[in-house]
């Protein structure tokens, strides 16, 4: 076991520097541009609407130690054209070199620099929101908390969290679903938190108190019904009903984890695009998505 788990490990950081690599070489439907952030420089990528169209910033997933933001590509190019959008995928650092709160920060920060230099990408809306997926989907909704604790320094009008990854007290196989057993579960939250307490609500977002859940922006909930991440997600949901954030849930029947990404990731290489038709939203979900962002 411990041997396979260590290879595991070997596995995943020669992944993270594959990624990163890729990065900065593949074709992208959005344009690169890196943000002089206090203490280092990061990258996002930017998929331009109309200069009134709503902003969007996402946060891609991968577990907090997989993925960048050149993998959701398409993914990213086609939620720009179906909600109308400018949207910015942050390219956040990742565990273990970078454990939290470095990648919370980095999204928070990135954040903060380009709603004050919006102009700059000529754009003229003053309707954000911040979306992710999975371990992006955590880090969407701890910003919205570290925003709250901070006094509501940024004008984020709601927080989209697409099964998003909640809970890193609950061990994965504790989570009740055959999926959490596998054994790279057990890893996000052993890089990812390191050192610090798992129920810290910046790194566990179910566990944060009603005083600050009331003061966050109202949410859109995406959850997957086969999803291991389900109960969390769900469970987040009603703990924000209670503290009086309105929230819209989506459960979409018979999906797994990762869903939306996987549909434009499979089978097509990093940097194709696949057709609108293989993304999991049909017409209706689509003009719901929509309305709800509006």
């Amino acid at each position: 076991m411990d041997k396979r788990y260590n290879e595991l490990k070997a596995g995943m950081k020669e992944l993270a520097v594959l990624q990163n690599r890729l990065f900065w070489e593949v074709d992208l439907h959005g344009t690169r541009h890196v943000l002089p952030l206090e203490g280092r420089d990061l990258a996002v990528v930017f998929y331009p609407g109309k200069p009134e169209d709503p902003v969007v910033f996402g946060c891609y997933g991968g577990g907090f130690i997989m993925g960048s933001a050149a993998n959701d590509d398409a993914c990213w190019a086609e939620l720009r054209e179906t909600l109308g959008v400018n949207l910015f995928s942050i390219n956040y650092r990742k565990a273990p070199e970078h454990p939290f709160p470095e990648p919370l920060y980095d999204v928070y920060d990135s954040i903060a620099f380009l709603e004050a230099h919006l102009g700059d990408f000529e754009i003229r809306s003053l309707d954000y929101s911040v979306l992710g997926f999975s371990a992006g989907g955590n880090l969407a909704a701890a910003v919205c908390l570290l925003d709250a604790k901070r006094g509501g320094k940024l004008d984020i009008r709601r927080q989209i969290l697409n099964y998003p990854y909640l809970d890193l007290v609950t061990s994965p196989k504790a989570k009740g679903h055959p999926e959490s057993e596998r054994m790279i579960y057990t890893l996000f939250p052993e890089y990812y938190c390191a050192s610090q307490n798992p129920a810290d609500s910046l790194i566990s977002p179910v566990y944060a108190v009603e005083e600050i859940l009331k003061k966050l922006p109202r949410a859109i909930v995406c959850l997957g019904e086969r999803d291991p991440l389900h109960a969390e997600g769900a469970r987040y949901v009603a703990k924000l009903r209670a503290a009086g954030i309105e929230v819209a849930c989506m459960v979409t029947e018979d999906m797994p984890h990762g869903y939306l990404e996987v549909a434009f990731q499979q089978p097509a290489p990093i940097s194709h695009r696949r057709t609108p038709h293989s993304c999991w939203m049909g017409a209706s979900e689509r003009l719901k998505m929509r309305a709800l962002l509006l």
